[in-house]
């Protein structure tokens, strides 16, 4: 099991990864706020607690107070090492409902065997979100034109770490998406994994992640990789595991409409 440091320095690593646009500070927890948009984004951190435990049912209020001001569920991001310990049960209380458990996979860059990669398809390499990039996860993800112009100001605010783009793509048009940001730790985050469903299963994504690895990672620095997949992407968590990814860690989340 990874010890509990080292879990809170991932958390400390994703929000540097997928900055939000407001942040508010309690007792410990960490509030993020960006128009909706991605539960990463909008959600409590509760890497800390320096409150009273007797008073956590305060806090929660106050922590609802705020995203309800957004008009935003309340939505905490509950890692192993949550704090207070009573956390859990008492956001279960108050009628919060678990979702989408995740596992972070971490595995190390020498360990990736970065042949194999399918020639059939270009890739280009983009030190930012360029329209192509944005177009494809529009047109075929679950988050439409405008959510992708919100994720773009996201990553447009990644100002320490280094950031790149990759996109698979067949005679001119994107069918693959890939998303890398590095850390001044040498851990390579990645995210916007993307393939457009008739051309799954033809090694796009572990391609599209050893041109990055190959081909901007090692050159920045890069030692580690990691990078989050929820439970039920049962092919995601095959393609990563067969890499030789292994489990860091994982986290759910704990989520309130706020009327």
């Amino acid at each position: 099991m990874t010890p509990a440091k080292e879990v809170k320095r991932f958390q400390e690593f994703l929000m540097n990864a997928w900055p939000a646009e407001h942040y508010f500070f309690l007792n410990g927890w960490i509030l993020r706020f960006i128009k909706g948009v991605t539960y990463r984004a909008n959600s409590v951190i509760p890497i800390n607690y320096t409150g009273n435990s007797a008073l956590i049912e305060n806090d929660i209020k106050m922590v609802e107070n705020a995203y309800k001001s957004f008009k935003l569920p309340t939505i905490f991001t509950m890692h192993e090492y949550f704090e207070p310990k009573e956390l859990d049960g008492a956001l279960r209380n108050r009628g919060y409902v678990e979702q989408d458990r995740t596992k972070a996979l971490l595995m190390q860059v020498s360990n990736l065997d970065l042949s194999h990669i399918n020639k059939d398809f270009t890739y280009e390499v983009h030190n930012e979100r360029v329209k192509d990039f944005s177009s494809l996860l529009a047109k075929f993800t679950k988050r439409d034109k405008y959510q992708q112009e919100i994720i773009k100001e996201i990553t447009n605010r990644i100002v320490v770490p280094k950031k790149c783009f990759v996109i698979a793509k067949l005679e001119g048009k994107p069918i693959g998406s890939l998303m890398g940001v590095l850390n001044p730790h040498g851990y390579v985050y990645i995210a916007d994994v993307f393939v457009v469903p008739k051309f799954r299963r033809q090694k796009i994504a572990s391609s599209m992640l050893k041109i990055v690895i190959k081909e901007w990672a090692i050159r920045n620095g890069a030692e580690n990789i990691w990078l989050q997949v929820e439970l039920k992407n049962h092919n995601a968590m095959k393609l990563y595991e067969n890499l030789g990814m292994k489990e860091a860690y994982s986290y759910y989340y704990l989520r309130k409409d706020n009327v």
